[in-house]
């Protein structure tokens, strides 16, 4: 087994999600772009780069339904972790009710893999492992007992596994791909099934932190940004949100760990480096300037004990290490020295609020 991550740390990342408003804030941003798709294609097709929890996913499905009721819906997610797609279908059977013309896709593969996966039988010398669910019944009490059956459970068990390389990497243990669909649409939906139809990219792909703050453009760009903006349609925009940190955070971790720079670059820096280093023809794709948009540390009530995750201070400063991607390593240093543990717990205390800030940007495929 491979070494432990913080920023992969479950009982952190819940904290983070039940504790902050960031999923809210970030599917807010994402609202008028969903809006603004296209109303004169019969499918639009919708790529989250990233589900997490299956929070964001979720609301996207919502606010499609909303802006376009009746246009068809292919949407894919990807994730590695067991524990969040089981979260992410968990939020579907409603979603399915309510907008039947849908086809949820997951998938585990790398960013640089999504291109393959719905029309590949292997992966780099892997064979693709392929579920597909048709729901029966028109309620969410029978979705959510398809999706929750022990046939597509057992089938995530089996296949749906990590591995942690010597280089402390994560991937796949088999390349996955579930699909989901109500049965009485399959007529409608059928040729998206069997991926026959002319166009199989993205209107609108999501990326919300898909990299690690602390890693530079390249990587960023190579890695994560360079591989989704080649799935975009033409016209289709690629959304980027990412942690920048913020006032307090920034102060609060500079005190703790003064010689790290836990976000050394920022959404500029990433649109100047793909202008000089462009992906394709330089003019196929526009930026659009980013924007900060902040959220809030949410605050237990009377300052009493969270149910979950401690006192206020314990769970404002698991959040900022969480943000800042903190190695353990130097985390257990700053345990060591109670002096400056408690200068930095004394400083948490003395603040007003914790305001977390996140930049969005998005690229446009313009031809």
């Amino acid at each position: 087994m491979g070494k432990k991550r913080f920023f992969d740390d479950r009982l952190k990342y819940l904290s983070f999600i039940q504790n902050t408003g960031e999923k809210k804030a970030i599917s807010e941003k994402i609202y008028s772009h969903i809006a603004s798709l296209s109303d004169n294609k019969s499918y639009l097709r919708i790529l989250d780069a990233g589900t997490g929890d299956g929070t964001i996913f979720s609301n996207v499905i919502k606010s499609f339904h909303k802006f376009h009721p009746y246009t068809s819906l292919l949407i894919t997610g990807k994730e590695i972790s067991y524990e969040d797609l089981k979260n992410t279908l968990d939020k579907m059977p409603d979603r399915f009710v309510e907008h039947p013309n849908l086809v949820i896709t997951m998938t585990n593969v790398k960013f640089s893999e999504l291109g393959l996966i719905e029309s590949s039988r292997k992966i780099k010398e892997k064979n693709v492992k392929e579920f597909t669910l048709a729901l029966k019944d028109n309620n969410s009490f029978e979705f959510n007992a398809q999706l929750s059956s022990n046939r597509l459970g057992s089938f995530i068990k089996k296949n749906w596994g990590i591995k942690i390389d010597n280089k402390n990497r994560t991937s796949y243990s088999n390349p996955c791909i579930i699909r989901i669909y109500r049965e009485d649409n399959k007529k409608q939906l059928g040729k998206f099934l069997k991926n026959n139809y002319k166009n199989n990219n993205y209107d609108l792909i999501i990326a919300s932190q898909a990299y690690r703050a602390a890693a530079s453009v390249n990587v960023k760009v190579n890695n994560v940004i360079a591989p989704l903006m080649r799935l975009l349609n033409k016209s289709g925009k690629l959304l980027v949100t990412h942690t920048s940190g913020g006032k307090s955070i920034q102060k609060v971790l500079k005190l703790a760990f003064k010689d790290k720079e836990a976000f050394p670059n920022n959404a500029k820096d990433i649109i100047e480096y793909l202008k000089v280093n462009p992906v394709g023809e330089n003019n196929i794709y526009s930026f659009l300037q980013p924007k900060n948009y902040y959220f809030k540390f949410k605050r237990a009530p009377d300052q009493t004990v969270t149910e979950l995750f401690g006192h206020n201070t314990d769970a404002k400063w698991a959040n900022i290490l969480y943000v800042g991607q903190i190695p353990e390593k130097d985390i257990q240093n700053l345990e060591n020295n109670s002096r400056l543990r408690n200068k930095v717990r004394k400083t948490i205390d003395n603040l007003k609020e914790v305001q977390f800030q996140n930049e969005i940007f998005s690229i446009t495929k313009i031809r």
